[in-house]
C-alpha cells in the first residue's frame, strides 16, 4: 500500500484527542485593530490562534494573548507559518467575512476522512465558472485526477491545511508582506496560487465542503473603474505571472482548465481595461495557450483567448458583447461559431469551430415515478449540446442484488423541455422521453436507481416510489388557474374550512372550503390589496395556507402526480408553478412555447427580422421603467390621449402581474408572443428608457422617446469609461438614440445634457415633463386628498416623502439604500409619517417596514407623482425627484453622506449641487430631524431652482407633446 494512503487510513482510525482542534489564522497585513480581526476569526466555530503578518504594529498593538486568543507574530507569511502551532492553518484576509462554523465544518470533514486540505465555497464578486460543479455535492478523498475542477480555485482564502502536511510538502506562500487589498482571495492569479496548486498535487486526498467557508465583499468599487486593481494593467501583469508560475507546476491538462476558466473572465475585464490592459493580456497569456488542446477548450474562451492575443481593444469589446449576447450558446453555422461584424482580424477555423468540449451531454430525469394505467413512467430528457440529432437513450433499473433490468423508452415531445435546455439556438422540443417500469418492480421500494446512458455517458439517477411517504391530512390533486382565481380539490381527513395565499411580498383573502365525505373544493383568489386598489398578486414565492374550523393549521401538500407532472397554470396575467408543500411561485404569463432560451430567441428573431412597416395603424405601446409602472410621462401621455377620445389602441408593456393598467387601456407582459408582435407593429412607441438591446425601430414606427428625469447625475457619455456592462448599455443608447423621432425636454439644460449624453441629434420637444401636469392642476387637492386616505394618512398627520437614488458603491447595487433612519424620525416627530420610495429597480423587493404603523414602502406605488402630492416633505440625496417635487414650493432635505463619494467617485455631477441645490444638506438622520423642526427658509432656492430647471413647466406639457404625436401620424 502507497505510504500517503497507510497515513490517511492511520489518521482515520486513530482515537480523537479529547481537546478542541486549533485553527492557525495567518492573516494578511492589514492596519485593523487585533480584537476586530478575533471577532471575526472567531466567527469559524473552531479554535483559533491568530498568526500575524509584520513585526510593526501594523495590526494594531497587541498584547501576547488577547481575549483567551493566542497571538503569534512574524515578518513573512512564511516565517508566521513556520512559528504557528494549530492542528489546521487557514489563511484569513481581514477583509473578508467568515460564516459561523465554517472552519468547524472544514475541520470535521478532515477529521472523518484523513485528508490533507479542505475546500470550501467563497462567496465573491469574481466570476467562478468551475463552482457550481465543484461544490454541487460533499467530496470525501478526493484526489486531482478525480475531481479536477478544483485545481482552478486557487484562492488561499477558502482552504484549510494540515499543518504538518504543509511543512511535509513544502509548501511556501512566498507572498510580500503587504499584498494588494483581496490578493489572497483572488483565485485567478492571487498570492499563493502557486502553493494552492502544489497542495492539490501533493495532498493524498482533499475533501470539498460545499458551504460557503468565506465571503469577500467588493474590494475597490468606490473607485473609478480605471483604478480597480482587476482593471489595472500591472495588477494583471501581476496575476498572469502567478498563473505562469502555476504552470510550471501543473498536471497535463491544467493549461486547458485555465484557459477555460481562469481567463475569460479577464478577457471580459479587457473592455474595462482599455488598450494597456489589453496589452498586458496578450503578453501576460502567451505562455498559458502556447501548445493549447484546442478540442478541450469551449469555443467562447477560446475565441477570447485568440483575440485577446491577436487583436485590438475594440476587437475584444465586440467579440465580449457577442458572447454576453449569447449565454444559451452560439449559434453555429456548419460547425463553426459566429465571429461579430466589425472585427478588424480574420480567426482560424480551428479556433471556431464546435469541438469536443462544447458537445457536452446533458440528462434529466423526473423525482418520482408517475402511474399511467397498469404501469409507471419515468420522464426525462437527453440531448448533447451543439449535436442537432438526440437519440434515444438506453434506460435500466438498477435492482440491488440482481442484473439492471432495461425499461422500454419512448420518445416524449413537449415544448416545456426547452425551458430544462437552456439552448437558445437548439430546439429540444423532441429530446424528452418516457421509460416505462412494472408496479411491482418499484413499488414498496421508497426509491430505486435509474441508469441512463446517452451521448456517450452514464448518469444514475433517484427515482421515488410514487406511494412513498405519508399522506399528509389535506392533500391537493386537482388544480386549475383562470382569471386570477385558483381552483383547487383534494382528499383530507382534518376537516380544513379556509384556505388563504400569503407571502413575503402580499396575501390574498381567505376562501371557505367545501368538504363532503373526506374531498373538499375551494377558490382561492390570487389578488392583494395595494394603495386602496386590488391587483393581482406581484410575481414571487407564496403558501397556501389550510386551517381547521378551530383556526388551526392543517399541514397539507400537492399529490405527487402534480408536482412530477406538473399542469400548465396560466390565465391573462399570471402564471402558477407549484413548489414544496403547498407552495405556490407567482410569474408573469409565459406559456410553454414562450417560455427558455430558445422560445425566447426564436421570438426576437422573428420580431426583428421583417422590414415592412408596422401594420397597426392604431396602436401605440406606452412603456414606463421597462414595466415595472404605468406612471412617469408615458402615464401621463396616455391619460391625455384617452381623454381626447381618439379611438387609439392604446397598449401597456407589463413586467409584473400586481401592475395594473389603467381603465380604458390593456396590457401586454414582456417576453410573451404578443409583446413582441406588438413591439414590431405598434404604430407608435412611447417610452421614458432606452428600448430592450435587441430591437430595432422598424420603417415607419414614430418612436417618441421621453425620459425619466432631469439629471444631476452624469448619464450615457457623459459617464466616461466603464466595464463591458456600461460599455454595451452605452452603445446600445446610442444605436436607438438614431433611430428616435423625437426626445422630450423639460428645460434647455436638459436639451444640452441629452444631446451630449445619448449623441441625439434629432429633434426635442420642449414641452415640459408631462408627468408634473397634476401637481400644477387643478385636481392638486382632490388627489392628494386621495392618496392620503388610501395610505391611512390623517390630515393632522405631516406627510415625509423618502426618496434617495440607486446606490452601487454600498457593497452591493441597492435601490432601497436607506441612510434616513426612517423609525428614529417617528419616533422623534411623532406627528410625521415616513412613506419611502424606493429606485424602479426595486419594484421587486421585499417590502421595508411591514409592519410599522408610520412607516410605509411605496416603492410599487404606480405614480409617484401622486406622492409629491401627499407629501409635505421630500427627503433625497442625488435624485431626480427634487427637480419634480420643487413645483410643489414644499420644502426638500437633502440626506448626502456620501456626497463626495458620490459626486467625484461613482457618478459625477452636471451642477455644483452644494451651491445650487433647493434645500438645505444634510449628513446624518440627526440633522434631518433638525431641518424638519426648522424654520423653511428656502423658498428663494427653490425660486431660482424653478427657474432654471422648470421654465416650461404649466400644467400643459402632455397636451404639447400629444400635439406633437399627432402630427407625426
Amino acid at each position: 500500500m502507497p505510504v500517503r494512503r497507510l497515513v490517511r487510513a492511520a489518521r482515520r482510525l486513530a482515537v480523537r484527542p479529547a481537546r478542541r482542534r486549533t485553527v492557525s489564522v495567518v492573516v494578511r497585513p492589514h492596519t485593523g485593530r487585533v480584537d476586530r480581526l478575533v471577532a471575526n476569526v472567531r466567527g469559524g466555530g473552531a479554535a483559533v490562534e491568530l498568526c500575524l503578518v509584520g513585526a510593526d504594529d501594523a495590526h494594531g498593538r497587541a498584547e501576547p494573548d488577547r481575549g483567551g486568543v493566542p497571538v503569534v507574530r512574524a515578518a513573512t507569511v512564511d516565517d508566521v507559518v513556520l512559528a504557528a502551532t494549530g492542528d489546521y492553518l487557514v489563511f484569513h484576509d481581514p477583509d473578508d467575512a467568515i460564516p459561523p462554523g465554517a472552519w468547524a465544518a472544514m475541520a470535521a470533514a478532515l477529521e472523518d476522512s484523513g485528508s490533507d486540505l479542505a475546500v470550501g465555497d467563497h462567496r465573491t464578486p469574481l466570476p467562478r465558472t468551475w463552482a457550481a460543479e465543484l461544490f454541487a455535492a460533499p467530496r470525501r478523498r478526493a484526489t486531482a485526477a478525480t475531481c479536477p475542477a478544483a485545481l482552478v480555485d486557487l484562492a488561499l482564502t477558502n482552504k484549510m491545511f494540515r499543518r504538518d502536511f504543509w511543512h511535509s510538502a513544502g509548501l511556501r506562500v512566498g507572498a510580500s508582506t503587504e499584498p494588494a487589498a483581496g490578493d489572497w482571495s483572488a483565485g485567478s492569479g492571487g498570492a499563493g496560487c502557486a502553493a494552492v496548486l502544489a497542495a492539490y498535487l501533493a495532498a493524498a486526498s482533499f475533501d470539498v465542503v460545499p458551504r460557503v467557508v468565506c465571503e469577500s465583499p467588493p474590494r475597490d468599487t468606490t473607485l473609478p473603474v480605471a483604478e480597480q486593481a482587476r482593471f489595472r494593467a500591472d495588477h494583471l501583469t501581476a496575476r498572469l505571472g502567478r498563473l505562469d508560475e502555476a504552470l510550471d507546476l501543473a498536471p497535463p491538462g491544467w493549461r486547458e482548465l485555465a484557459a477555460t476558466h481562469l481567463l475569460p473572465p479577464l478577457h471580459a475585464d479587457a473592455v474595462g481595461g482599455g488598450e494597456p490592459y489589453v496589452a498586458a493580456l496578450r503578453a501576460g497569456s502567451a505562455r498559458l495557450l502556447d501548445g493549447l488542446e484546442l478540442a478541450a477548450v469551449p469555443v467562447a474562451a477560446r475565441l477570447g483567448a485568440y483575440v485577446a492575443g491577436h487583436g485590438s481593444w475594440l476587437d475584444q469589446a465586440l467579440l465580449q458583447d457577442v458572447l454576453a449576447d449569447n449565454p444559451h450558446g452560439l449559434r453555429a453555422h456548419e460547425g463553426l461559431a459566429p465571429v461579430p461584424e466589425g472585427l478588424s482580424l480574420e480567426v482560424p477555423d480551428a479556433w471556431r469551430a464546435i469541438r469536443d468540449a462544447d458537445r457536452r451531454p446533458r440528462c434529466w430525469a423526473a423525482e418520482r415515478w408517475v402511474p399511467d394505467g397498469d404501469r409507471l413512467v419515468l420522464r426525462g430528457a437527453s440531448f448533447t449540446e451543439y449535436v442537432d440529432e438526440a437519440p434515444l437513450p438506453r434506460v435500466s433499473l438498477l435492482v440491488p442484488g440482481a442484473a439492471p433490468v432495461p425499461l422500454p423508452v419512448e420518445r416524449r415531445t413537449d415544448p416545456r423541455t426547452n425551458e430544462w435546455a437552456g439552448r437558445a439556438w437548439e430546439d429540444r422540443t423532441s429530446a424528452g422521453w418516457s421509460a416505462y417500469a412494472d408496479v411491482p418492480l418499484v413499488a414498496g421500494s421508497g426509491s430505486r436507481t435509474v441508469e441512463v446512458r446517452a451521448g456517450g455517458t452514464t448518469t444514475h439517477h433517484q427515482v421515488g416510489d410514487p406511494a412513498a411517504g405519508p399522506r399528509p391530512p389535506c392533500q391537493v390533486d386537482s388544480v386549475s388557474l383562470a382569471a386570477g382565481v385558483l381552483s383547487v380539490g383534494g382528499g383530507t381527513d382534518a376537516f380544513p374550512v379556509a384556505v388563504a395565499v400569503a407571502g413575503r411580498r402580499g396575501a390574498g383573502p381567505q376562501a371557505e372550503l367545501v368538504v363532503t365525505q373526506g374531498r373538499f373544493t375551494g377558490e382561492v383568489s390570487l389578488t392583494a390589496s395595494a394603495f386602496g386598489q386590488r391587483t393581482r398578486l406581484p410575481q414571487g414565492r407564496y403558501q397556501l395556507n389550510v386551517s381547521n374550523r378551530n383556526g388551526t393549521a392543517v399541514t397539507g401538500a400537492w399529490a405527487p402526480g402534480l408536482l412530477d407532472d406538473p399542469p400548465e397554470l396560466v390565465d391573462d396575467r399570471q402564471r402558477v408553478t407549484l413548489t414544496a408543500g403547498l407552495g405556490l411561485q407567482v410569474r408573469p404569463p409565459l406559456r410553454a412555447g414562450e417560455r427558455g432560451a430558445y422560445a425566447q430567441q426564436t421570438l426576437r428573431s422573428r420580431a426583428g427580422a421583417a422590414s415592412r412597416a408596422p401594420s397597426y395603424d392604431r396602436t401605440v405601446l406606452l412603456e414606463t421603467f421597462a414595466g415595472r409602472s404605468v406612471g412617469d410621462n408615458p402615464g401621463a401621455i396616455g391619460r391625455e390621449l384617452l381623454a381626447r377620445n381618439l379611438g387609439l389602441d392604446l397598449v401597456w408593456v407589463v413586467d409584473d402581474p400586481a401592475v395594473v393598467v389603467p381603465d380604458g387601456t390593456r396590457a401586454v407582459h414582456r417576453r410573451t408572443a404578443a409583446w413582441y408582435d406588438t413591439m414590431r407593429n405598434a404604430h407608435a412607441y412611447v417610452a421614458n428608457a432606452s428600448a430592450p438591446y435587441w430591437f430595432a425601430k422598424p420603417p415607419g414606427q414614430i418612436h417618441l422617446q421621453t425620459w425619466h428625469g432631469t439629471p444631476l447625475k452624469r448619464i450615457g457619455e457623459d459617464r466616461g469609461p466603464g466595464d463591458l456592462a456600461t460599455w454595451r448599455h452605452r452603445r446600445r443608447v446610442e444605436a436607438q438614440a438614431a433611430r428616435w423621432d423625437a426626445m422630450l425636454s423639460p428645460s434647455p439644460y436638459c436639451s444640452e445634457i441629452f444631446a451630449s449624453a445619448f449623441h441625439f441629434g434629432g429633434t426635442f420637444w420642449e414641452t415640459g415633463y408631462p408627468r408634473n401636469d397634476v401637481l400644477l392642476s387643478a385636481e392638486a387637492g382632490t388627489v392628494r386628498e386621495r392618496v392620503r386616505r388610501r395610505l391611512g394618512v390623517t390630515a393632522s398627520d405631516q406627510v415625509l416623502l423618502y426618496a434617495p437614488t440607486w446606490r452601487t458603491h454600498l457593497g452591493q447595487q441597492q435601490s432601497k439604500p436607506l441612510l434616513l433612519d426612517a423609525e428614529r424620525v417617528t419616533a422623534e416627530c411623532p406627528d410625521v409619517v415616513v412613506l419611502v420610495r424606493g429606485h424602479y429597480s426595486g419594484t421587486g423587493e421585499v417590502e421595508a417596514f411591514p409592519d410599522h404603523p408610520r412607516v410605509h414602502d411605496v416603492t410599487r406605488h404606480p405614480d409617484i407623482a401622486e406622492l409629491y402630492l401627499a407629501a409635505d416633505v421630500l427627503v433625497t440625496d442625488y435624485s431626480s425627484v427634487m427637480f419634480d417635487f420643487v413645483l410643489t414650493d414644499r420644502p426638500i432635505i437633502l440626506l448626502t453622506p456620501d456626497l463626495e463619494q458620490y459626486r467625484d467617485v461613482e457618478r459625477g455631477f452636471y451642477l455644483d449641487l452644494e451651491r445650487e441645490a433647493p434645500g438645505p444638506l444634510t449628513r446624518s438622520t440627526s440633522e434631518v430631524v433638525a431641518a424638519l423642526h426648522a424654520p423653511d427658509d428656502s423658498g428663494g432656492r427653490r425660486a431660482g431652482f424653478r427657474a432654471r430647471f422648470c421654465p416650461w413647466e404649466d400644467g400643459r406639457s402632455a397636451a404639447r407633446a400629444v400635439d406633437h404625436l399627432l402630427d407625426l401620424w
